[in-house]
């Protein structure tokens, strides 16, 4: 699958891809494009969102090889949620390609039989109602910030029923990424919400202590979305871990 892939930044700087979140698309990542100016900025849409085709079903191990032919070399993979699975894929797939890894509100555990249930009830509410009803409570659980609201309704307004079905179909079927987490060679920071209910607090600490020589930090003042709900310290946590590559 050919992907979407916007550029920014210095060309000349270091790669920095940033993989977005279920049901984003590579615009969530608008609030860091300031702070990494410095870094070469690749922004791709995974399957089915932004410009990316979809092509259904798919897997998190087809979004990892996606994303590894949409550019060459080596690179720091900066994944947020869904795009943390991707991340650790891509760690798992491919280590000589990983610079640096930064985990954001994400776990490495795979679905229980219990959230595999919800996201099949979820699949069958977007089929019966769309995209927008799905939202509203989806967002209302997983921002701390409500000033966040609006710029993250608004990414997530724009993917479509048959890209959000296909995706939580593939977030129930990711394969659990934890026997990898000590193979992980490569500088990593793990990031979380200080408000996260979706990946609370716990499993960042469990991911960051099973990762040789990772690092944890907190952002406050945020929940499930850090990027979008307190870009000021978390493009400070991220820069800070990246200028250090």
């Amino acid at each position: 699958m050919k992907l979407s892939l916007r550029e920014a930044g210095d060309p000349k700087g270091l790669p920095v891809v940033l993989l977005h979140a279920f049901p984003m698309s590579g615009a969530m990542w608008e609030p860091q494009l300031e702070a990494l100016s410095a870094c070469r900025v690749l922004i791709p849409d995974l399957r089915g969102f932004g410009g990316t085709p979809l092509a259904s079903p798919w897997l998190m191990e087809h979004a990892a090889a996606d994303v590894l032919e949409s550019f060459s070399g080596k690179a720091a993979f900066v994944g947020l949620s869904m795009g943390g699975y991707v991340a650790l894929q891509i760690a798992a797939a491919a280590p000589e390609r990983v610079a640096g890894l930064v985990l954001c509100d994400t776990r490495a555990e795979p679905d229980a039989n219990e959230n595999k249930a919800k996201r099949a009830a979820a699949i069958d509410f977007v089929r019966k109602n769309g995209v927008e009803p799905f939202l509203g409570p989806f967002l209302k659980d997983a921002v701390a910030a409500e000033a966040a609201l609006p710029f993250l309704r608004g990414v997530a307004a724009k993917s479509s029923s048959e890209a959000v079905m296909a995706a939580l179909a593939a977030l129930a079927a990711r394969p659990d990424a934890v026997p990898g987490l000590s193979k992980i060679t490569a500088p990593t920071a793990v990031l979380v919400g200080s408000q996260d209910k979706i990946t609370p607090l716990p499993l960042s600490e469990a991911m960051r202590s099973r990762i040789p020589g990772a690092e944890l930090h907190i952002i406050p003042d945020a929940g499930h979305f850090t990027n979008a709900e307190n870009p000021a310290a978390f493009n400070d946590r991220l820069l800070s871990f990246l200028t250090r590559l």
